[in-house]
């Protein structure tokens, strides 16, 4: 997807289902990369910024891994 969902060929799609991919989850897969490509975009063109260096994320990550996106607590960086 990062080249544009027409580089997507039916050769891409078969050798997902041979390797057990479900029509939902290629389904699933495609809304994924699309939801990130009109996110990043969306980010990109308000120009938001993201703290460096990215040790900056390591608490958010162990609570997102522990908790879920459920965390009610803020994280400290």
């Amino acid at each position: 997807m990062q080249e544009g969902g027409k580089q997507v060929k039916a050769e891409h799609i078969t050798a997902a289902r041979q390797t057990g991919a479900t029509d939902k989850e290629i389904h699933d897969t495609v809304l994924i990369a699309a939801a990130f490509c009109m996110f990043n975009r969306y980010m990109d063109g308000l120009a938001t910024w993201a703290p460096q260096p990215n040790e900056a994320y390591a608490g958010l990550g162990k609570a997102l891994a522990e908790k879920g996106y459920a965390v009610t607590t803020p994280v400290e960086y």
